[in-house]
């Protein structure tokens, strides 16, 4: 089951279909008041036509500021006079209109400023008791009642506006509030995550400095003093001892990269193109096995977190190579395409097998280098696939990135 995500709109947005109802209901009731509950002849008919044209001016003007909560638009200001007029002249004609100032007086302090709403609510109030004391035929007796009506419903329409109004402005203060708590929040949790990973990554450059960069270094000083040993003639000076230091030597700059984040050494040295130009003319040279590369296309700097993805691909590729393909040529292509870039490399060694076709399995520690490079891939929306070559043998391992 999952969990619905909360509706973060304020309520006047979320029940604008329960206002407009209420709107609707209220100059229905008042429109049914003055054709059969109030005396006259076409006066109550045209009254009740000037207030049936208000409700497609509230849906087609007032409404859409309204639901975005928005106060003192132009289309605001142009309803509240237009309503103002329709009421009016439908006030003068009948008397029984005042039942309509339940509706208008909310839309006052929707679309208006606070003081604008004011006057426009006292106006709202007022314009039924003006058409009352101006029509001759009522008693001189109901003016005093008339006008404490008036007086009391204007005091309370501005006192419940006010409070309606104040409670809104919290609203949105307390929501504006909470958006930049939440953000304060992400961006805690972010330097949260940012400092974890800077601790282990310290943490892995002095595991790597005190045990992998030691080593490579003893390893490369070992070769050294075994290398004088031996004769300028010696076969085995060009054959074993010089490709080992040099690796010793590659490897120990690697880690020193490492330890000071830097790019890896290849790619301070030259673009990815020629890093891997060189990576394949070195490993065919400590190898023996014929290696070629290939460039497709025209080449682009990439972002460098690619650049090392590709780089570290081939090594990894070429490593597999070395120790289970036992194949007798090697080629490594690298395409540069429209939205994409490729790296392929490919063997005729003795192919894969069924189960290392498929997904490698992290649990075991199985692959473990082909996990890592799938990891690699996926956090740049790439993707690695790995086939056999059929009845021939052989294996291509194709690496592909958004560029």
């Amino acid at each position: 089951m999952t969990r619905s995500q909360p509706d973060t709109r304020h309520v006047w947005e979320r029940l604008q279909l329960v206002w407009d109802g209420y709107t609707v209901v209220v100059l229905a009731a008042t429109i049914v008041l003055v054709v059969f509950g109030t005396p006259g002849g076409a006066e109550r008919w045209w009254s009740a036509g000037l207030l049936a044209a208000i409700l497609p001016l509230y849906l087609l003007v007032a409404r859409k500021p309204i639901q975005a909560g928005i106060e003192g638009t132009t289309t605001g200001y142009v309803y509240i006079a237009l309503m103002l007029g329709l009421y009016g002249t439908a006030a003068v004609l009948v008397n029984g209109v005042w039942f309509a100032a339940f509706a208008f007086v909310p839309h006052c302090f929707q679309l208006l400023p606070l003081r604008q709403a004011v006057v426009a609510v006292i106006v709202v109030n007022l314009l039924p008791l003006a058409a009352v004391l101006a029509d001759r035929h009522d008693s001189a007796e109901m003016v005093p009642g008339l006008v404490a009506t008036g007086a009391l419903t204007t005091a309370f329409a501005l006192f419940v506006g006010y409070w309606i109004e104040r409670i809104i402005a919290q609203s949105r203060d307390r929501a504006d509030l909470i958006e930049r708590l939440e953000a304060s929040q992400a961006e805690v949790a972010r330097l949260s995550h940012a400092a974890g990973v800077a601790a282990e990554r310290d943490r892995l450059a002095a595991e790597i400095h005190d045990t992998l960069a030691q080593g490579f270094l003893t390893i490369l000083m070992l070769l050294q003093a075994a290398e004088r040993r031996l004769d300028v003639d010696d076969p085995h000076r060009e054959t074993i001892f010089e490709p080992a230091i040099r690796t010793a030597r590659d490897n120990l700059a690697e880690a020193r990269a490492l330890i000071a984040a830097r790019p890896p050494v290849a790619l301070d040295a030259a673009p990815v193109a020629e890093a891997l130009r060189s990576l394949t003319s070195t490993f065919g040279d400590q190898t023996g096995v014929a290696a070629a590369y290939e460039l497709a296309g025209e080449p682009r700097t990439l972002p460098p977190d690619v650049d090392v993805v590709l780089l570290r691909a081939a090594q990894e590729a070429l490593t597999n190579v070395r120790k289970h393909a036992a194949a007798t040529s090697v080629t490594v292509r690298l395409a540069y395409e429209d939205a994409s870039v490729r790296l392929t490399v490919t063997d005729d060694g003795g192919g894969l097998s069924a189960g290392t076709a498929a997904e490698p399995d992290a649990a075991t520690g199985e692959h473990f280098g082909l996990v890592g490079l799938r990891r690699r891939a996926a956090r740049h929306d790439g993707t690695v696939t790995i086939t056999g070559g059929g009845e021939d043998g052989g294996t291509t391992v194709t690496v592909e990135l958004p560029a």
